[in-house]
Parts: structure tokens; C-alpha cells; sequence
């Protein structure tokens, strides 16, 4: 089965997106920047979902930026959700396989690319 790390501090986006995944996925969830990356290299997920407003002295492109720097994490592909759209372009020069906005974007739409970039 595949792994999901979720790093989001929001805990009802992050208990939807865990309960929606967990059906077909073993997801984890780190609530703040540093516990992502974390868990990141300890758990070596095959995909990160990634909030961009996170607490605990690293934000989501921090985040990213470190994920992408690491030779343990570097591949793993990464999809941003966020509140701002003008976000998206900084997080896919970042690294990112995806920005989403949070307020467009279902849960469902989240799981299909999801499904796109684990096959």
C-alpha cells in the first residue's frame, strides 16, 4: 500500500484528507514544518500532500525547499494545498508536482491527482 504524509496544521482539513485517503492509502500526518520533514526522511512516504501556512518555524516552501534539498526526499513528489492561488507559481518553481487551492479544490479532485502522480 502506498504512504501519504500529510503536513497540515488546519486538524479538520487534516482529518478529512486522512479519512478520505485511508481507504486506499497508509496515511500519516505531521501538524507543523519540522515534524514533516521529519517524519519525511524517517518515513520515506511516496507522496506529500503540503499546507503552505504552517506553524513551528518553517513554513511549507521551507518545507519543500528542504524536502527537495535532501538526497533521502529529494524524488518524492510533493502536491501544495493552499488558501492563495498566487502561491502556485512559486510552489512548483519550488519543486511542487502540484498547487492546489484549497477553497477550489474537492477532496475527491485532491485523491484523482493523487491516483496521477502514484501510478
Amino acid at each position: 500500500m502506498k504512504k501519504i504524509l500529510i503536513i497540515e496544521d488546519d486538524s479538520q482539513t487534516n482529518s478529512a484528507y486522512s479519512s478520505k485517503l485511508s481507504a486506499n492509502y497508509f496515511v500519516t500526518s505531521a501538524i507543523e514544518g519540522k515534524q514533516g520533514v521529519s517524519k519525511a526522511i524517517k518515513e520515506n512516504p511516496d507522496l506529500i500532500i503540503l499546507d503552505i501556512m504552517l506553524p513551528g518555524g518553517l513554513n511549507g516552501f521551507d518545507v519543500l525547499r528542504e524536502l527537495k534539498h535532501n538526497s533521502a526526499t529529494s524524488q518524492i513528489p510533493v502536491i501544495v494545498l493552499t488558501n492563495l492561488e498566487e502561491q502556485e507559481q512559486a510552489a512548483k518553481a519550488g519543486g511542487a508536482v502540484g498547487c492546489l487551492v484549497k477553497a477550489n479544490t474537492s477532496i475527491d479532485e485532491v485523491e484523482n491527482i493523487i491516483k496521477k502522480h502514484l501510478q
